[in-house]
């Protein structure tokens, strides 16, 4: 069958690592950059199959988050835009793990019969592709492109660089038969935006609180995004610091990550913040902490992460 022999040879351009076992987690896969290749290629072998068994668009998100510039990672966003579905994961870990192309075909086909996948381009999907900004991203969207097109039927959508959010949505929206740019997607949040300060009590919004926020972007994707989502939001100032240029690093002593766990300010933020409202986000913008520094003295601040912001909104949506 040419479908076969078409991911036979595929996947023996990407020799797994030896050595090394990869597991699929929350995070999907993650480790150091240099040994993800194979990684990528099987899990976006993976992700062909998850969208012809489900006859969806599905998503595949280069990131590692919160990790060293050196990591990367691959996680795979299924049709509703979460995470995939938990029932899968074994499957991705043998398909990770597999000791050569020979064996992994093997596992493929297997698995396809058992799940009723079509694996000679009967049927149509497509991947939607994103990575965040780690140097080691364009070379592993090649591996990505390389395993997606070895799936017979399958091509591959590359929607550039993005947040993990922005993926995870286009990937929802895509299926809903609903527009799915990145304009669309800033668009939505910035009308959202502007429902939610509809909702403020007006006698709040005349005592004019301080409306600056400054955000730490953790020299990741996140401060570049929105530095272009700001321009269409109103009503709210933003000055955004760690965007990822003038030689910052990725995570290195920034981010939502280092803020919550070390409880004290960023780089780039200093005596000059004090009492101003501040929000750090992680590498991929998927996770974000208020914070304000106390001292002009100390970087030590008072860090508002998820268990106090849930409650805050429950009590907002509660009062209105």
């Amino acid at each position: 069958m040419a479908a076969i022999q078409n991911l036979l040879e595929a996947s023996s351009l990407f020799p797994i690592p030896s050595g090394l076992s990869f597991s699929y987690g929350t995070a999907g896969f993650r480790s150091d950059a240099s040994v993800l290749s194979s990684t990528v290629f099987r899990s976006a072998v993976v992700a062909a199959l998850r969208s012809l068994a489900t006859g969806a668009t599905v998503g595949l998100m280069i990131t590692a988050s919160h990790n060293p510039v050196g990591d990367n990672g691959v996680k795979i966003a299924d049709p509703d835009g979460g995470m995939m579905t938990q029932r899968w994961e074994p499957f991705a870990d043998r398909v990770a793990n597999a000791p050569d192309p020979h064996s992994l075909v093997q596992l493929i086909v297997q698995f396809a019969e058992e799940e009723d996948i079509p694996l000679g381009g009967m049927k149509s999907s497509e991947i939607l592709l994103g990575r965040d900004t780690r140097p080691s991203g364009e070379a592993l969207l090649e591996a990505a492109k390389k395993g997606i097109s070895a799936v017979a039927g399958v091509v591959a959508v590359d929607m550039g660089i993005l947040t993990t959010p922005q993926l995870h949505w286009m990937v929802r929206s895509r299926n809903k038969g609903m527009k799915a740019s990145e304009f669309d997607y800033f668009s939505q949040i910035a009308n959202s935006f502007r429902c939610l300060i509809d909702l403020v009590p007006k006698e709040l919004l005349k005592n004019k609180v301080e409306g600056k926020l400054i955000v730490d972007g953790a020299n990741g994707v996140g401060g570049g995004k929105l530095e272009e989502l700001k321009v269409m939001l109103t009503g709210l100032e933003i000055e955004i610091r760690n965007v990822g240029r003038d030689g910052g690093v990725l995570n290195e002593g920034v981010g939502a990550d280092y803020v919550q766990k070390e409880k004290v300010a960023p780089s780039g933020f200093g005596s000059a913040d004090v009492g101003t409202r501040c929000a750090s986000l992680d590498g991929d913008a998927d996770r974000l902490v208020y914070f304000r520094v106390l001292s002009p003295s100390s970087n030590t601040i008072d860090l508002v992460d998820g268990d106090k912001i849930l409650p805050s909104l429950l009590y907002l949506s509660r009062s209105n």
